[in-house]
């Protein structure tokens, strides 16, 4: 039976929320400045992260800079030209990367130190901090920001890192090879180094997008524990947090909790689950994220206590938006059974509500405005030629990598073109188009959209009748 833990509490957000902090205070940041710190608001610049230092002192990244909070005053800023894109942490030490790319160690009293790199993917702090460059460098500092270590590349046409993160002292790295043929370096594979030395490296078959402890989630869903998968899930799990004997994962609209006996219980939220902060002991789980839908107030941030006593899903009405109730029909065998009384009738429908199918999806038609795929004569005389026992799986082709340059407002609107994918039985179900954060950006084989300054990779995942998964994807590069 599906178990899940009552939602303790809603804030009601007045914009989009950007960044959430759950430890000394419970503070989550919105899109147009107002930041919240338990029962106080500021009007700052636009909120892009949050990290709460082991002793309470509140880091803030915005769009002019870094600011830094302590029992709801702040106390120190730095100015950064490009702005701060987010913060990551771990006890008493921040990561904040600024627009550029570039990272800066913050310090436990404030201070901020640049390290070496730039064009940073992902950044981890532990004993030690570690980064991934989009070229598929991976190096290591010390937390006065001098370089300890350098991951030697593989492969001649270079690689992905797809996720790195700390367990301990080991570095975890999930990378993904660019071979042209068929061979080990093309592997989806996770490494683990200790103090510049390779212990071992394993295969796996599903790409590795988030790493945090023994604990990895996956892009085409699900968490593995060391090289085993534990739970399989239907979405990509692109936030994690370690609570040592299980995790939190976070995957779509929910929150799941998840041992190595596999699923314990599940929390569904209003938006979709980016951003996720829990105290140490888990007493309080801050959960936010957007629907995507533009034309909705914004989502709440949902507090929950994941130490709580799960429930039975069917039991505790634990959903973050109150549907009521439908109303009860009472009727007759005899009068469901008759002849003379419609469904419709009996439910109290009149006949003017009922409107003709077909009238209805043409108006729909006429409002909707798709970009269709033509269909080559030759793929559809192949597929009317087919054994109608033989089954050939469709093939996705997100086409090939781009590279753009951003107009004045740092942006650039791309072209997302599955055209190519070949469907001769006309087996695909589902389009989805998904960016690098695990967002779904499409659902149709043909879109534009507007990307910001930087590298992308955008990924065309395609189901069929079958419920079968595959994908491809490309690399898109704004300069």
């Amino acid at each position: 039976m599906a178990l899940t833990v009552p939602v303790v509490k809603k804030f009601d957000a007045t914009a989009r929320i950007t960044a959430v902090s759950s430890g000394k205070s419970l503070a989550y940041g919105q899109a147009d400045g107002v930041l919240k710190i338990d029962s106080n608001e500021f009007k700052i610049s636009n909120v892009t992260g949050l990290y709460e230092l082991t002793y309470g002192d509140l880091i803030v990244g915005t769009g002019e800079g870094i600011q830094i909070f302590r029992d709801g005053e702040e106390i120190r800023s730095h100015k950064h030209e490009t702005g701060i894109d987010y913060i990551t942490g771990y006890k008493s030490n921040a990561i904040a990367i600024d627009g550029l790319g570039r990272a800066h160690i913050i310090g436990s009293k404030g201070e901020s130190t640049p390290v070496d790199a730039s064009s940073v993917l992902f950044a981890k702090l532990g004993k030690e901090l570690a980064i991934a460059t989009e070229s598929g460098h991976v190096y290591t500092y010390s937390l006065d920001g001098l370089k300890t270590w350098e991951r030697p590349p593989r492969g001649d046409v270079g690689e992905r890192i797809t996720a790195i993160g700390w367990n301990d002292d080991i570095l975890v790295v999930a990378r993904e090879g660019h071979g042209l043929v068929p061979g080990e370096e093309e592997a989806l594979e996770v490494e683990y180094w200790h103090s510049g030395n390779l212990q071992k490296r394993i295969d796996v078959n599903k790409r590795v997008v988030s790493i945090d402890g023994p604990w990895m989630g996956l892009d085409m869903g699900g968490v593995m524990h060391g090289s085993e998968i534990v739970t399989e899930l239907q979405h990509p799990v692109h936030l994690l947090i370690n609570k040592g004997n299980h995790v939190l994962a976070g995957s779509w609209f929910h929150l799941h909790k998840i041992t190595t006996e596999g699923l314990q219980w599940s929390v569904e939220t209003q938006g979709m689950v980016e951003y996720l902060s829990s105290n140490n002991d888990g007493s309080a789980v801050l959960i936010a994220g957007s629907d995507q839908n533009d034309y909705t107030d914004p989502e709440p941030v949902v507090l929950i206590d994941s130490t709580a006593e799960p429930v039975s899903l069917i039991e505790e009405n634990t959903a973050i938006d109150d549907w009521g109730e439908a109303p009860a029909i009472e009727v007759s065998a005899e009068e469901i059974y008759g002849d003379d009384t419609s469904i419709e009738e009996l439910a109290g429908i009149q006949q003017s509500q009922i409107t003709n199918q077909s009238d209805l999806l043409d108006a729909l038609n006429d409002e909707i405005v798709n970009e269709t795929i033509s269909e080559d004569e030759d793929d559809l005389m192949f597929a009317l030629s087919l054994d109608a026992e033989e089954v050939i799986a469709p093939s996705p082709d997100a086409g090939g990598d781009q590279s753009l340059v951003a107009d004045e407002d740092g942006t650039a609107i791309v072209t997302l073109d599955g055209s190519g994918t070949r469907d001769p039985q006309e087996r695909i179900t589902s389009w989805s188009w998904v960016d690098d954060s695990g967002k779904e950006v499409a659902s149709t084989p043909v879109v534009r959209v507007r990307l910001n300054r930087g590298g992308h990779r955008m990924e065309l995942r395609i189901k069929d009748r079958d419920g079968r998964w595959s994908s491809d994807s490309i690399d898109v590069r704004i300069e």
